[in-house]
């Protein structure tokens, strides 16, 4: 009996220390805003963590008919082998009654103007073997270091839309359950996307790719939009599937791909 209880314990002991520490995305929002460098391996965030409404939000002076709002997340980033069960919001676009909005600075049905918030990164950022089971909203994001993404899973649409990626960025190995949108996406410094999988589509419409960018060995299992996208010399296609149908029109990528 002795023998069996010491194994009951040792049982639950091993269940407690394989269970994933949970950890409020509140808490890494305000340590981020106290400029607290962060850093999780292997945590589940639990809430929707909102990067657009730090303390140093900033009105932009624009001469649109909209407001816009910039936060800066001022610190590194990093997390490994994390589990994002809400949304990851960089960028949001609310109407008058605050409600989250598909459509950037105005509905265009009802003709009601909004406002949009979108946050910068200074410092690295790294999501690393992560799964976004939300939405991922980095919309109009700049990146001024290295951007991390490798490894990870966007259980739902990823949305990269004119985000600027100043040094090295990777999505090697990434899986995109649902819309990938890197549409007028900027890289100065090379990028990969070795092995990533697409699922749904891929929009890379009018990004442009400064220094080199590798879809080695990945796969295209609906459309490839690469329509208006322009390709520095050093970019690789070899051993890329395309499942679906491409669209290369008006862009320089048609001599890297060879189907």
């Amino acid at each position: 009996m002795k023998r069996l209880s010491i194994f009951v314990f040792a049982f639950c002991v091993s269940l407690v220390s394989f269970a994933q520490k949970e950890v409020s995305a509140k808490s890494i929002f305000e340590a981020i805003d106290k400029k607290q460098q962060i850093q999780y391996d292997g945590v589940v965030v639990v809430g929707t963590l909102d990067l657009t409404e730090l303390s140093n939000k900033k009105r932009k002076n624009n001469k649109a008919s909209w407001d816009e709002y910039k936060s800066t997340v001022e610190v590194p980033v990093v997390f490994r082998n994390c589990t994002f069960k809400g949304d990851v919001i960089a960028y949001k676009n609310l109407s008058k009654d605050g409600k989250r909005k598909s459509i950037a600075g105005f509905n265009i049905e009802m003709g009601e103007m909004s406002t949009t918030y979108s946050t910068d990164f200074t410092e690295n950022v790294v999501f690393e073997n992560c799964t976004f089971e939300g939405d991922s909203e980095f919309k109009y994001s700049n990146f001024a270091r290295v951007a991390n993404f490798s490894g990870t899973k966007f259980s739902q649409q990823a949305n990269f839309k004119y985000a600027h990626f100043k040094g090295e960025a990777s999505f090697s190995g990434n899986q995109f359950s649902e819309y990938a949108n890197f549409k007028y996406a900027d890289f100065d410094d090379q990028v990969y996307f070795k092995n990533a999988r697409f699922r749904d589509y891929a929009d890379f419409k009018y990004a442009h790719f400064h220094d080199g960018v590798s879809f080695k060995s990945g796969r295209f299992q609906r459309h490839a939009d690469f329509k208006y996208t322009n390709f520095s010399n050093d970019t690789d296609f070899q051993s890329t599937d395309f499942e679906g149908s491409t669209d290369f029109k008006y862009s320089n990528g048609k001599r890297y791909v060879s189907r």
